[in-house]
């Protein structure tokens, strides 16, 4: 079976908010694009969520994004968070 794969590009209007609203001075954040996967000569498809890696010189914090940008994904607590709770999370990181 053959597939295809689509790469989407990372939203920018969340990487926007997050510079406004994040100090960044000891946090990376990488931003990694989704993909959506196509099986040939089916009516299915895969997508694969953006991710976004954030570390500091102790932690590090895998999210995931789906298509609903208000909610963020963490995988290691199963958990779905806010944006703002983000935004709060990452903000206690870089005091740290």
């Amino acid at each position: 079976m053959k597939t295809t794969i689509e790469t989407l590009t990372f939203p920018c209007e969340i990487k926007n908010k997050l510079k406004m609203k994040v100090s960044t001075t000891n946090l990376s954040i990488d931003y990694l694009d989704s993909h959506i996967i196509k099986f040939d000569k089916t009516n299915l498809s895969v997508q694969e969520p953006f991710k976004i890696i954030v570390r500091n010189y102790k932690y590090s914090l895998v999210t995931l994004l789906y298509s609903d940008n208000d909610k963020i994904y963490l995988p290691r607590e199963n958990a779905i968070i806010s944006f703002t709770k983000f935004v709060n999370i990452l903000n206690y990181m870089n005091k740290l």
